[in-house]
């Protein structure tokens, strides 16, 4: 991680409703008050053995900055990557996940794993 994120620079808000993506709101910075939604997330793992890429989709619902700019600035795909990384680390640290389908075949509805034993 570029930028040293913390819980409290973003908040999981309701966006989209009946979506499965997670909508989140920064709340500190430069970018503070603009609302992302993930998507499609993957861990891309390098052949050579070298760390594993974050490959990532994103749309920004609201901003009070130009949203275009934002969309072509390195640094806030950086951002936002480094937001995703945090919330995903912090959901394996707390075992609340959930990673495709329920074995039903429907989706799960809320991030609430259990370890199988």
């Amino acid at each position: 991680m570029y930028n040293n994120i913390t819980e409290y620079d973003y908040e999981r808000v309701s966006h989209i409703p009946n979506s499965n993506h997670d909508s989140f709101k920064i709340v500190s910075g430069r970018y503070t008050g603009t609302i992302v939604t993930y998507g499609e997330v993957a861990i891309q793992e390098k052949l050579d053995g070298s760390d594993p890429v974050l490959k990532f989709q994103y749309q920004i619902e609201e901003t009070p900055l130009d949203a275009d700019e934002l969309k072509d600035s390195t640094e806030f795909n950086t951002y936002v990557g480094d937001i995703l990384q945090h919330v995903l680390t912090k959901a394996l640290e707390d075992n609340n996940f959930a990673i495709g389908d329920k074995p039903d075949g429907t989706e799960f509805t809320d991030n609430n794993s259990e370890e199988l034993s």
